[in-house]
Order: C-alpha cells, then structure tokens, then sequence
C-alpha cells in the first residue's frame, strides 16, 4: 500500500534526493547504492529490519531511483518515497538458490556495468560482493546529514520534549531507597504517551531507553544497572534516550536522593562550570576539536588530568541516532556549523563512588545556540531527597508487577 505524505515531508524527500543527485555527479559517478537502514530511511522514509536480509536503494546521477528488497517485504516497501512499484526488485529469500538471491538481482540491474560507490558502513558480507563489482566505498549521504533542515530540527525538537518528559518522571520516580526498576517504568509510561500523541508512529523507527544508573554505576556510563540496584548515598545519572519517528534526542541529569556532601557539591560544580564552557564556545565556525580541548583543559586544571575520570568526549551530534557526526572531540575535523544539532556532556567519574553527567540536546543557530532539552540544572532542583508513602506503593507494585517479591524491596516497605 503506497503511504501518503504531507507537503512538507514530500519538500523535504526531494531536498534530500536533489543533494544526493549533484553529490553523485560531483563525484564523477553513475549510481550510488544506499545499503544502511538510516541512509535508505533518510531517503525513502520507509522503515525495515533487515536482519540477515539486505535491502538496497540504488540512485543514478540522472535522478533515477530502484530498490531491491526481499520478496516478502516488496509490498512493505511501498511505503518508500519516490519509489515506483515497477522499480522494487525482489529476489527470494536468503538463502537462495543460485542465481536467484540478492547479489544476482543487484548486479541484473546493470550496476556491474558503470562507475558506482555504496555506504562505506556497508557490511562486510555485502561489500565485498560489491567490491568484487568494482564499486568503491564512500560516504556521499554523511555529510548531507551533518546540517539539518527546519523540518529536521522540529522532529528532533519533538523528541527532545519527550526525553525531558523521561527526566521529569524519573526524579518523580526516585526516592531514597527506590530499586532501578521503578525509574525503569517511565520507559512504559513514555512509549504509550508517544503512541497516544503521534497518529503516524512509527514502531520501527521509535525507541526508548529511560531510567536511572544510580550510584556507584554512575561512573558506568554505557553498564546496565540490575532491577535490585538502589539509589542511596552519591550522585545518580537520570538518562532518556529517544529516537522519535526516525529522529533522536537525549536528556540526561546528575540528581541526589540525600543531601549531597560537600565533596559532591564541589564534584557538581566542576561539572557545570565545564558544561559552561563548552556552551560558551557554541557557535557557527568553532572547531569542535577546540571546544573539547578548552573542557579537557579546565578539567585538567581543577584536578581530573586522567582521562579515564572523564571517559569520553565533550559530545556528539544527533540526527537518524543518538549517537552520529559531528563529534565534539579532539581528534575531531569537524566545524560546527548553524543548524547541526548536538550534545553537551563533559563528565567526572569516580570509580566506585558515582559520575556527574549533564546532557542537553543543543541547535547550533546563526549567533550561538538554543538548548532544545530543558531539564532543570540545579543541584537544589536535582535533590529529591523524600520518601512518601505513595513511593512505597510503588515500589512494592513494581517488585510485585516483576514478580521478584523483597529481592526489589528495601525491609519493611512491603504493604501489610
């Protein structure tokens, strides 16, 4: 069933495919074969799974566009924009039998024949069938991505209000003695809000990661806390992750469930000043290396000169995931330029003890930047040390809901 789409989306899809046109020609080339799930959703809007299957969008540098999918999704990828039904090729189901699976539809259509380059992310398993054709890596569409449209900012800037609905629910969530699973649920409570709120969801292009890492798996930026984990004593990190529709967002913040010590004032303070600086120096033309220099540097100065109680860079840019270019690093190339969108996440972490994480989904604009995530800062406001008795409820719905009985209940919360 062909989808329709709005005039914006149409506007959009056509702004993409023109740019990708010129890119090809500019490169002196006749096709370019798109081969990840991202690119070909960022040129078709049609979402899939391609598991062991591949699927392929092949686009010339006279604007022609094919596909070759599997034959059980050729009726599903009608939905693809821009994308004739006698221009979906079909090959039968992996594994095929010879002369009838993927490499033999793809090479059919002539590209054997002409100069063409694919996804340089393309997999092993597919490159090297396309490299034995003579077709040569290259990422043509990354740099289309690097600068977002107006329609692109506003879908991000919707998934940048869900990631801080997440935070808002999570410190909701939280109390001193609270088990990760209960700041677990808003992940529940921001899928079905999504679903509500959007006709057009989309259920292979959303996902969700919400909850809190609380101390000391703070400092584990990239652990997964187990359900039994409690937030006691230390810095804990609230963290949403969103990819709403196809386009990403994130929300994260450093919070307390008892009344942070001077050392963790001190250690929270150091965090914001860095983060200070590093959205001070946001800005058209800025090397992205800069800034994370500038933050290493402070961080250095005020005692963290081992990378390792830093982790990772300064940021990263969002866009198709939570994670793409530019990188705010380094060993970065990247320049920041108006209408990238990007992280803010300098960060300290104390092995054993906990991590403190801010980070904001960031528009670069014309004269600095526009904060699109708006989760409070302040350490007061992050402080949600309070327990009621409706937390407790919780708490022992969610164990009870889990079936993991007292394993998820500090002693003495369970209802008599």
């Amino acid at each position: 069933m062909k989808r329709s789409f709005d005039p914006l989306q149409t506007r959009e899809f056509t702004r993409r495919h023109d740019a990708l046109v010129t890119a090809i020609r500019e490169a002196g080339l006749d096709y370019f074969v798109a081969t990840t799930a991202d690119n070909i959703f960022y040129l078709t809007g049609a979402t899939f799974e391609p598991l062991e299957r591949p699927f392929f969008l092949i686009v010339g540098m006279d604007g022609s566009r094919r596909m070759v999918v599997p034959a059980l999704e050729r009726d599903h990828l009608g939905k693809a924009w821009g994308i004739e039904a006698d221009c979906v090729l079909a090959y039968r189901d992996f594994p095929a039998p010879e002369g009838q699976g993927w490499a033999e539809q793809l090479l059919n259509t002539n590209l054997g024949s002409t100069l063409f380059s694919f996804d340089d992310g393309t997999p092993w398993t597919v490159a090297n069938v396309l490299l034995k054709a003579d077709g040569i890596p290259a990422d043509l569409i990354g740099e289309l991505r690097l600068v977002k449209s107006d329609w692109e900012i506003a879908q991000i800037e919707r998934a940048a209000h869900y990631a801080d609905w997440g935070v808002s629910e999570i410190l909701r969530k939280a109390w001193n003695g609270a088990s990760a699973a209960e700041t677990y649920m808003p992940s529940q409570s921001l899928q079905r809000k999504i679903i509500r709120e959007l006709p057009d969801w989309d259920a292979l292009a959303t996902k969700i990661i919400a909850g809190a890492w609380p101390a000391p798996i703070s400092a584990e930026p990239h652990s997964v806390p187990r359900l039994t984990d409690r937030l006691r004593a230390g810095p804990h990190v609230a963290m949403v992750l969103t990819r709403v529709n196809g386009y990403a967002a994130e929300s994260e913040r450093t919070f307390f469930t008892q009344r942070p010590t001077a050392r963790e004032r001190e250690m929270f303070s150091i965090m914001e000043r860095a983060r200070q600086m590093a959205f001070d120096m946001v800005r058209p033309g800025m090397e992205c290396a800069a800034i994370d220099a500038a933050v290493n540097s402070f961080m250095s100065e005020a005692g963290f000169a081992d990378y390792q109680t830093r982790l990772h860079r300064c940021g990263h840019g969002f866009g198709l995931s939570n994670h793409e270019p530019p990188w705010i690093a380094e060993g970065s190339s990247h320049v920041l330029q108006k209408n990238m969108v990007i992280s803010i996440e300098p960060a300290l972490y104390e092995r054993g003890i906990g991590g403190y994480r801010h980070s904001d989904t960031v528009l670069v604009t014309a004269y600095g930047y526009r904060s699109l995530t708006r989760s409070p800062l302040d350490i007061e406001s992050l402080t949600v040390a309070r327990t009621t008795l409706r937390h407790r409820l919780n708490s022992w719905a969610v164990a009870k809901a889990l079936g993991m009985g007292r394993r998820v209940l500090p002693q003495g919360d369970e209802p008599q």
